[in-house]
């Protein structure tokens, strides 16, 4: 049986002074993701990742958009936001995906999360892989939205079905 948290007070036995207290906003939303259903889950696991996304510096966003866009075909792409992904994949090499400082202006957090809700379809492990990515960065040891995520990520861990390389 899953421990209580120490931060979260029970609201059946809250006394009046807890209602006062302070409480973490990233507990209760791993609470409300983790008692939501599977199609709730998916979208806050969405916009978890655009708020992680948002609030990340450039380079960190470049880096997690590579790595998103890699892992999605170039039909799956012109799909998603607009084709602004597709654009991008298009212009580089086919193996190799560049994602200039410059195309962050033209990307907005819901293009983001839009990308990632087709990630999220073709491979888990790939959005796995991004999640991590962003958890690397010490800019983002401190976001709410993170720390969720990695909670999130962790406990979905032994769901995670990788390919075998040859």
């Amino acid at each position: 049986m899953p421990t209580q948290d120490p931060h979260v007070s029970n609201p059946e036995n809250a006394s009046p002074e807890a209602a006062n207290a302070p409480f973490r906003i990233d507990v209760l939303v791993k609470q409300v993701y983790d008692s939501s259903p599977p199609k709730t889950k998916s979208r806050m696991l969405n916009l978890l990742v655009g708020r992680a996304y948002a609030a990340s510096p450039p380079t960190v966003r470049k880096s997690l958009l590579e790595q998103l866009i890699r892992s999605v075909g170039v039909l799956g792409l012109v799909t998603v936001a607009g084709g602004v992904f597709a654009k991008i994949r298009l212009r580089g090499g086919w193996p190799d995906i560049a994602v200039g400082l410059d195309d962050l202006k033209d990307i907005q957090t819901s293009d983001v999360v839009a990308l990632v809700d087709y990630v999220q379809q073709v491979s888990t492990v790939a959005l796995a892989d991004a999640v991590q990515l962003m958890a690397s960065n010490p800019a983002l040891t401190s976001s709410g939205a993170m720390a969720v995520l990695m909670s999130i990520m962790l406990q979905r861990a032994p769901d995670r079905r990788r390919i075998p390389r040859d």
